[in-house]
């Protein structure tokens, strides 16, 4: 970091210059007067207040605030194991200090931030991937946009469960959010934020409810399908979380009910399977991929995830089970950006039980970059396929089976927070 840079928590009198760097960055953020601009303030200053999960930052150069970024204290499920998680967002530079490497250095001060909190992980939506791959971060679980007929939903047979939700039912809406990601890889706990992102998206909330407690749920909104019919709506999922079958099939009987009044139902869903559950997965644009591939759903990069203490990590999941296998492995890890996580470490793996040890012979070497082995750990990637795409080195092809199944998962990761 440069000498003459400082991070630190941005005090009131800085959310001016705050919200004109945030809104200079994302101009999709519309605030055209003072008093927008005025309100925006307060909402973030409010949301701070409230919110232990979130923290707002800046990067100071001769006292003058010159970037942005909200740092944010993210409870994950990885695996079955609970860890702090440091997530990063709203970075963005003051237009004049461009190509100054202001971002760079607010990224650095992030993942050191978090070591020193005694994270092994962090993670951030990318505004360009490329460019945050470079400094170590390696790509999530893709996110599969889907447009479908509400009339495409099966019809479960049943709503008798489902209910509007109201405020009232906001906690135990973020109790039954909480049990499900309590038990989904990648899944991060719920924080008021969230809340508050919803609220302002206007959306509305149905529920399964079945003795007593709620068991699955949907937020929605509507938007105009067209400009100028104002009764063709498409409705908009912002969430869908579901604990079991029956929450899941009364739900969809919930959204396959809506045919007379929705023209297309938006979900957007890391599922990579889930063109099996609606009758007609296809998204009606009509366009066709050689041979014969009927276009159902486009995919994006979302989330990508940066591991920063590599031997913390393998501590923290000593009860994880490493696909039954047993050999000595040496991870030797690339990474410039963080250079104090880089190196090699030596686990001994015994019967999918990982042991670091400081010392002594291995029987297999592998070598790879830190964002490629942050996705590989991840569960996003498998080995074989970074090893085919030679992104990845082993020192004995005969292990690449057992290496290929230490970090084979059942569940990619799923992450429906944002920040």
């Amino acid at each position: 970091m440069s000498n003459m840079s400082q991070v630190k928590r941005v005090a009131g009198n800085d959310f001016d210059d705050f919200v004109v760097i945030a809104l200079n960055a994302y101009p999709a953020f519309r605030a055209e007067t003072k008093e927008d601009r005025d309100r925006i303030k307060k909402r973030l200053m409010k949301i701070e207040r409230e919110d232990p999960v979130l923290s707002n930052y800046g990067l100071y150069r001769s006292g003058k605030l010159q970037g942005v970024m909200r740092l944010f204290d993210f409870t994950m499920t990885m695996f079955t194991t609970k860890l702090l998680a440091g997530g990063v967002g709203l970075v963005a530079v003051d237009l004049v200090h461009k190509k100054e490497k202001i971002c760079k250095e607010m990224i650095d001060y992030f993942l050191k931030h978090y070591k020193k909190k005694g994270a092994c992980l962090t993670a951030l939506y990318p505004f360009r991937p490329d460019f945050y791959r470079k400094m170590g971060f390696g790509y999530g679980t893709k996110l599969n946009q889907y447009t479908v007929r509400p009339a495409d939903f099966p019809p479960g047979g049943s709503k008798a469960n489902v209910h509007f939700l109201e405020k009232k039912d906001r906690k135990a809406m973020v109790d039954c959010y909480n049990r499900f990601a309590a038990r989904t890889h990648g899944m991060m706990r719920k924080c008021k934020y969230e809340l508050n992102m919803l609220e302002r998206d206007h959306a509305r909330f149905v529920g399964y409810k079945k003795g007593g407690r709620i068991q699955g749920y949907i937020a929605f909104n509507f938007k105009s399908a067209k400009k100028d019919n104002f009764i063709l709506n498409d409705m908009h999922i912002l969430e869908f979380i579901y604990e079991n079958r029956e929450a899941l099939m009364e739900l969809a009987t919930f959204l396959h009910s809506q045919a007379d009044q929705v023209n297309h139902i938006i979900y957007i869903t890391q599922d990579d399977l889930f063109h099996f559950f609606p009758t007609d997965p296809r998204n009606h644009t009509d366009n066709l991929m050689p041979p014969v591939g009927h276009e159902s759903n486009t995919q994006g990069l979302g989330i990508m995830y940066r591991v920063i203490d590599t031997k913390g990590l393998f501590r923290k999941l000593k009860r994880h089970d490493f696909g039954g296998q047993s050999c000595r492995l040496k991870l030797s890890i690339k990474d410039d950006f963080f250079k104090e996580n880089a190196g090699g470490c030596i686990i001994d793996f015994a019967e999918g039980t990982p042991h670091l040890r400081k010392t002594g012979g291995h029987d297999i070497e592998i070598e790879l970059d830190i964002a490629d082995f942050s996705s590989l750990i991840m569960g996003a990637v498998d080995f074989r396929t970074l090893y085919k795409y030679g992104l990845a080195e082993i020192s004995n092809a005969g292990y690449l089976n057992t290496v290929n199944k230490i970090f084979l998962v059942d569940q990619r990761p799923v992450c429906t927070t944002h920040f």
